[in-house]
């Protein structure tokens, strides 16, 4: 009796489904009536769309590569994106040449340091019209070990993290960031995966790209404008280093370069050149030249956060009252204990001068100056 009672509940099961299917199918050809054929392609490109929408609201940063691309490169860049953090090898792109996507590649490498595991490109591309059908990439490791590299990241983050309080102010902010990784980073040419973040969090030790990625990587979390800066250091090759935003003002800064000795920059009182926080284009452009096949730099003229405007250690010893200031700070830290006084002088022609007052202060000393002597720092111990 229970197995006829079985069958019967199968059997109404199946009459129900068939009913639902029946009544399903009429809904959709009296649609179809009413709007035409359902257009699927449509569908996928207001879902891109959209997501080129989230892409472009997260890269609302004035000097990222993003924002000086074309509509059909931003498409290509949302893709690509999009295979790299889903850790898959390739991704289907159209609407762009050879030329637009190495445009594409070049923007997300300086938009993206949380995608510190990206390998070699490759892409597929028509020999007759450039055009760029496919975009592959290798990755130097597998996904699981990305995971754990990623937690090694976010550990350190959450260490730096405890630096930070809520009345910091956007200075503060940069300087702590710039102090940070400079302090935790040993300068170390050819370590491996010297390139991105993960060499500065999880080696303590890189170079200039490292340098520059973490510094962006600290600052974009904290909610600090920062973008990447490519070029080189006149004299000396290639080079990197950042912008950032401060009260409102874009300035350069160079994290690499506040290195104090890169040949032994493990000593204990390791200290910090200042000397490129937060500098205006005239003085970057002294001795760096920024690579603007991409991103169109402007020129930046604020002073405001400059390191020696800021800390008020910028001094006018052609007046009287300046040279009382600077050998009263200079005394004062003596008698703290600090172990370095970094300075800088408005004239050149008052170098003998500031010699003079450390004559008279210290006795003897050993300083640091900068190639055209306006900044200096004194060691003090």
């Amino acid at each position: 009796m229970s197995n006829h009672n079985g069958r019967k509940v199968v059997a109404v099961v199946i009459i129900i489904m068939l009913i639902l299917m029946l009544v399903g199918a009429g809904a959709y050809l009296a649609l179809e009536e009413m709007v035409g054929s359902i257009n699927i392609q449509t569908f996928f490109d207001e879902s891109e769309a959209q997501q080129n929408e989230e892409i472009a609201e997260s890269r609302q940063q004035a000097f990222d590569g993003y924002a000086f691309l074309e509509d059909n490169e931003r498409q290509a860049y949302t893709r690509v994106v999009r295979m790299l953090t889903d850790f898959d090898t390739e991704v289907k792109v159209s609407g762009v040449n050879t030329e637009e996507i190495e445009r594409v590649l070049a923007a997300i490498d300086y938009d993206y340091p949380e995608i510190f595991w990206v390998g070699e490109f490759s892409y597929y591309f028509d020999e007759g019209n450039q055009k760029v059908s496919k975009v592959m990439v290798e990755y130097p490791y597998d996904e699981a070990e990305k995971d754990q590299r990623q937690a090694e990241i976010e550990a350190a983050f959450q260490e730096y993290s405890r630096g930070i309080s809520g009345g910091m102010s956007d200075y503060e902010k940069v300087k702590y960031a710039y102090e940070y990784v400079i302090i935790n980073t040993v300068y170390q040419i050819d370590i491996e995966d010297d390139q991105n973040i993960y060499s500065v969090f999880g080696k303590k030790g890189s170079v200039c790209a490292g340098y520059s990625k973490a510094i962006q990587y600290l600052l974009k979390r904290t909610g600090i404008e920062c973008s990447y800066v490519a070029g080189e250091a006149i004299g000396q090759g290639a080079h990197a280093w950042n912008i950032v935003r401060v009260d409102g003002e874009y300035y350069y800064l160079d994290a690499t370069w506040g290195e104090f000795n890169v040949e032994d920059n493990l000593e204990p009182e390791k200290s910090i050149f200042y000397d490129y926080f937060c500098v205006t284009t005239a003085e970057l452009l002294k001795s760096h030249h920024p690579d603007q096949s991409l991103i169109a730099y402007p020129e930046f003229t604020a002073t405001a956060a400059n390191y020696f405007v800021k800390e008020n250690k910028l001094y006018d010893l052609n007046k009287p009252g300046e040279k009382n200031r600077f050998g009263g700070d200079l005394q004062a830290a003596l008698n703290t204990g600090e172990k370095y006084f970094h300075y800088a002088i408005t004239d050149e022609d008052t170098i003998s001068k500031a010699e003079d007052l450390m004559d008279e202060i210290l006795g003897s000393y050993y300083w640091f100056s900068s190639e055209d002597n306006l900044s200096n720092t004194i060691e003090l111990y």
